[in-house]
């Protein structure tokens, strides 16, 4: 099967880690080709790599490729099985989407969160009216691909049928990291310091901890939001004790998790966090409000802490639960290092791709 990946990001966020995975996976059965702009830095195996190049119109994010239009044009897409697009809206997807007739062959959108999620004004007007114009076109995508129930039941509310909707849960790589609580309790956040993030949730309940020695790290780009953090840090006075890491490697990110007491999601938003299930694989007592897709990752006071109301004061109660009952945190740790791994499995993830992959291309036969 030749199997052609569209993605407008391959070095940041859920999508390119998923990419990144599967493709040596696919691999060993199928010929992959990916297909991205040129503004990207790459660190993904594949067959073979196509960076067309992008103009930042009319949002960075966007980043028109008047390139693609002549590939699409001249039939070049024709040579596939199938396309498989990471991400919306990006301009690959949705002028992909649009000229689904002239291309011919099935393709599949994995969303990961991207359609009901929204950015601050004057984005989430404009996101809202792109949203509204492709609706039109869904009929032209053979499968929607979400990650949870949670994700699958924003896909319908968005006006997406049930029926081209198929779930496929991602995998986590395990790190073999020697989980060793340093001296100090130490409160870990990792992630983009972005407003989907809910990061002021979690800052603003640290400030209320009683011990006063336990310090919180945000690891992780920032992404708009540092500075009204800061704002947040500065008025509540502990600003000695919240550490801002700006993005990590992965040999950072290994070595907090391996030292870090408790480790903390607070977006009211995500639909599936793979920072959440790496860091519960490590064995990192986790917490995470009980929205979206976080409880069909955790189990409540088995492999992670979900928090039922999200407040401020109810994170707070959560997170000094777990700092102040260190036999807690054993056996939260301990489960989540054998259920969580064999729960969320890479090889499962690509499995289920290539069934979908199948059925797509021999339907698409009887049309």
């Amino acid at each position: 099967m030749r199997i052609l990946i569209i993605t407008s990001n391959l070095t940041k966020g859920g999508s390119p880690i998923v990419i990144k995975n599967i493709c040596p996976i696919l691999m060993e059965k199928h010929h992959i080709t990916i297909m991205t702009n040129d503004q990207n830095s790459l660190n993904v195996k594949c067959n073979k790599l196509i960076q067309l190049k992008s103009i930042d119109i009319p949002f960075i994010q966007y980043k028109y490729i008047p390139e693609l239009k002549k590939i699409v044009n001249q039939n070049n897409l024709k040579e596939f099985d199938i396309i498989h697009i990471f991400d919306y809206p990006h301009f690959g997807a949705d002028y992909l989407t649009y000229k689904k007739n002239k291309i011919g062959i099935p393709m599949v959108l994995s969303t990961h969160g991207s359609v009901h999620q929204f950015s601050k004004f004057p984005l989430s007007i404009f996101k809202k009216i792109h949203n509204s114009i492709m609706s039109k076109y869904t009929d032209n995508i053979s499968q929607f691909l979400a990650i949870t129930e949670a994700e699958k039941n924003h896909l319908i509310q968005n006006g997406i049928p049930e029926k081209q909707i198929k779930i496929v849960q991602l995998g986590v790589n395990s790190s073999h990291i020697e989980h060793k609580e340093s001296l100090e309790k130490i409160i870990l956040y990792l992630g983009r310091l972005s407003k989907t993030k809910n990061v002021e949730i979690l800052v603003q309940a640290f400030s209320k901890i009683d011990d006063k020695k336990v310090k919180l790290v945000l690891a992780g780009p920032d992404f708009g939001m540092k500075k009204d953090l800061e704002k947040i840090i500065e008025k509540q006075g502990i600003g000695n004790r919240v550490i801002f890491t700006g993005e990590i490697s992965e040999e950072q990110k290994n070595e907090f998790f391996s030292k870090s007491t408790v480790f903390v999601h607070p977006s009211l938003e995500d639909i599936f966090s793979l920072a959440l299930i790496e860091a519960a694989a490590a064995g990192i007592p986790t917490i995470a409000f009980d929205v979206e897709g976080n409880s069909e990752i955790l189990e409540d006071g088995i492999t992670g802490k979900l928090v039922k109301n999200p407040t401020q004061e109810s994170l707070k109660e959560s997170i000094e639960l777990l700092l102040n009952n260190k036999e807690l945190r054993v056996k939260i740790s301990q489960n989540a290092r054998t259920m969580i791994p064999e729960k969320f499995n890479w090889k499962n993830t690509a499995k289920s791709f290539e069934k979908i992959y199948i059925d797509c291309i021999n339907e698409d036969k009887k049309l």
